[in-house]
């Protein structure tokens, strides 16, 4: 039975290819420790991969995709051609699918008595209506949040698809090894996050001293920011598998 639980909503639109990579590093490494729900786009299954990550025996619950300070977000296609007539839609089967309310202020007590890891964006934020505190006074043993982490080139962060793509990969495989790194040494939630925070400090100082591209200084500052902004809500010494 697996140990660690990943939730991974899927993306049409791409922008959540990139955490593919953790999910196959942890099969790799991981083996049976590891599950990966790939959340398919319809309601049902969006319940289906809540129910079997609730009454999974893992601990550990990793969500891997986008979302805001008081929800997380589930499955989506690719939107719909503004030009393309409802008639042509209905005719060729073009069905557009976007849940932004999967895991939510409602729904998150669901995974009481575990540890929730939340990669995604803002989900750092401590209000009366955040789910990370509202993950923790619903049961939630542990939640793990962070800010805003680009994934796409927005012109108000005005930071380089280029910059992004190398961030990208950067933080992916920070978290992939720190989160197998705790596995096997059954490290606190404190651990881990510690861990992470070294890890990303160590990637910031190489770039510093041994690297010389046009966006570094944008990719330093965003890996400053990522490291800065992970926040733990309810119980920092709980063990990662105990």
């Amino acid at each position: 039975m697996p140990k660690l639980y990943g939730i991974y909503p899927q993306d049409k639109q791409q922008s959540l290819k990139f955490l593919n990579k953790i999910n196959t590093y942890f099969i790799r490494n991981l083996k049976d420790n590891w599950h990966c729900y790939k959340v398919k786009t319809s309601d049902l299954d969006h319940a289906k991969c809540i129910e079997s990550a609730v009454n999974s025996n893992a601990k550990f619950i990793l969500f891997m995709g986008h979302g805001r300070s008081d929800c997380l977000f589930g499955s989506c296609t690719t939107e719909h051609d503004e030009f393309v007539s409802s008639d042509a839609k209905i005719e060729q089967n073009i069905e557009f699918y976007k849940n932004e309310d999967f895991i939510n202020l409602k729904n998150i007590g669901k995974f009481n008595n575990k540890i929730f890891f939340s990669f995604s964006c803002n989900s750092n934020i401590n209000s009366k209506n955040s789910i990370g505190r509202t993950a923790i006074e619903s049961g939630v043993v542990s939640f793990v949040g962070f800010g805003d982490i680009p994934t796409d080139y927005l012109e108000k962060n005005e930071i380089p698809i280029k910059a992004i793509s190398i961030y990208k990969g950067i933080i992916t495989s920070i978290v992939k090894r720190c989160i197998f790194s705790s596995f096997e040494n059954n490290y606190s939630v404190q651990g881990l996050t510690d861990l992470i925070k070294l890890e990303t400090t160590k990637k910031i100082q190489e770039l510093i001293l041994s690297s010389n591209y046009r966006y570094k200084n944008k990719v330093i500052e965003n890996l400053f920011l990522f490291k800065s902004e992970i926040i733990i809500f309810g119980d920092r010494m709980a063990k990662i598998c105990a």
